[in-house]
């Protein structure tokens, strides 16, 4: 015996049908990628802030450096000026420890290192540019150009400053009192008064030597300045907009 199964009649799809699944289907789509785009454009702020903050950090660390090296600076001028002023004595009435003091503390120099990774990176990424930012890119650019000006100085100044008192320094001194002074770590010397006279013509051009490396370090000062005067108008303003690290 057969069973008939009844046939059930198959609904036919209106055209409007057809339009609001395309369209139902499309918006699910659309929102689909706006809302991928909207987390990627999120993620990518949230680097991106992530970053500046980072620059913020750095130039803290580079404030801090710069403080040590105005004090340096500061101590050098001084040094210098201090030996200007033993030369015009009579050497039988100079201290001996206070002048080989002095001469190994003038050769001595350090080098500004920024911590410039995550200024690099940003900057690379467009982060700190006049277009994304114009007030922000305005502090980085000048602090980058008294940076760059500073390490012009320190090669100038700094290596020359040391090329030309090592070879100077020995019409200035007594060899075995050099050989106490100028080694780690250093000997005392005493105090002795009296120390070798000195040529006229090598006083002469060591005391300009001294005079413009002193020169060289007012120079150094005067970016060192600059750069912690842009390097605080960067940090407060990344602090403020993007919040502190």
């Amino acid at each position: 015996m057969e069973v008939h199964h009844p046939h059930h009649p198959t609904h036919k799809k209106k055209w409007s049908e057809y339009i609001l699944e395309f369209f139902m289907l499309f918006l699910a789509v659309t929102l689909g990628f706006f809302a991928e785009n909207i987390r990627e454009h999120m993620a990518e702020n949230a680097k991106k802030n992530e970053l500046i903050k980072s620059v913020s950090t750095d130039l803290k660390r580079d404030l801090n450096q710069l403080t040590f090296h105005k004090e340096f600076d500061l101590n050098k001028i001084k040094v210098c000026d201090s030996l200007i002023e033993i030369l015009k004595k009579d050497p039988s009435k100079v201290d001996q420890q206070e002048y080989y003091r002095l001469l190994s503390n003038v050769v001595m120099y350090w080098h500004f290192i920024p911590n410039n990774r995550s200024r690099i990176d940003a900057e690379s990424k467009g982060y700190l540019s006049i277009k994304e930012n114009d007030e922000l890119a305005q502090y980085i650019s000048k602090y980058n150009f008294f940076l760059f000006d500073l390490e012009d100085v320190t090669n100038t100044f700094g290596r020359t400053s040391e090329k030309i008192s090592m070879e100077k320094m020995k019409f200035m001194v007594d060899p075995e009192l050099y050989d106490k002074a100028f080694r780690y770590p250093s000997v005392q010397l005493h105090h002795k008064m009296g120390i070798e006279k000195i040529k006229q013509e090598d006083l002469k051009e060591y005391r300009l030597f001294l005079t413009e490396t002193k020169f060289g370090f007012q120079i150094a000062l005067y970016n060192i300045d600059s750069l912690q005067f842009y390097a605080n108008k960067a940090v407060a303003f990344i602090d403020k907009e993007y919040g502190k690290e």
